[in-house]
């Protein structure tokens, strides 16, 4: 195991085989005064590139790293689809990003940075339970073995390793397959979900949870030395 931060070009060891994309060091941001290449944004990189571009000894990026190493799927999936929203907004020459973002695309931010895969056999009654908003009905509910829950947001992962609350979790009802591990099923259940141009159009898609009132798995796996 790494005794500090390791650097970015032993990340690529969070993948078990193959590894989907690269992690290279994040580039100087650009002058203002440029004009905005569509292609070298952060989603675009990911997307066209395979290259996601990673600050080094920060702890978001580290989490961000071993959270593509559990969901590799649901992690290109997302990028791809931020990076189709961000570019169809872009007019040639401009120099700036909108100001603001679409609701899906807070949506999708918010299932990066915070969400939490309820994977169930009912996703329906899941679903019900999150709306309640009532933490004992969706933590007996979990209990009674109705649903898992599995973290997927790289900033709740980066809080719990700081010691300080998440700021945002978001709870997403998903099929729950027996046959498949925790980790898998919450892959493909969400890169299933994020490839559905219906879903996640608005946060409002998105519960907030308290990870204190739940039982929640983390799927990340370690760094290792080779």
């Amino acid at each position: 195991m790494h005794a500090d931060f390791p650097p970015v070009e032993a990340l690529a060891r969070v993948f078990a085989g193959r590894a989907p994309v690269q992690f290279v060091r994040a580039r100087p941001r650009r002058s203002r005064r440029a004009p905005l290449d569509a292609r070298a944004l952060y989603d675009a990189r990911i997307t066209i590139d395979r290259a996601v571009p990673t600050r080094e000894r920060s702890w978001h990026d580290l989490m961000n790293a071993l959270v593509w190493g559990a969901f590799p799927r649901a992690k290109l999936a997302l990028h791809a689809r931020q990076h189709r929203a961000i570019a169809e907004r872009l007019t040639p020459g401009t120099r700036t990003l909108p100001p603001t973002r679409t609701r899906e695309l807070d949506a999708l931010a918010l299932l990066d940075e915070g969400g939490v895969a309820l994977l169930a056999q009912d996703p329906q009654a899941t679903h019900e339970a999150l709306a309640t908003k009532r933490g004992e009905v969706l933590r007996a509910h979990i209990a009674s073995g109705a649903a898992d829950a599995v973290v997927f947001g790289h900033a709740i992962y980066e809080s719990l390793a700081l010691g300080v609350a998440p700021a945002v979790v978001a709870g997403l009802a998903l099929p729950r397959d027996k046959g498949e591990d925790l980790a898998s099923n919450a892959d493909r259940a969400l890169a299933t979900a994020i490839q559905d141009e219906g879903m996640l159009r608005s946060p409002d898609e998105l519960t907030r949870v308290d990870l204190r009132e739940i039982r929640a798995s983390s799927c990340i796996r370690r760094l290792s030395r080779q």
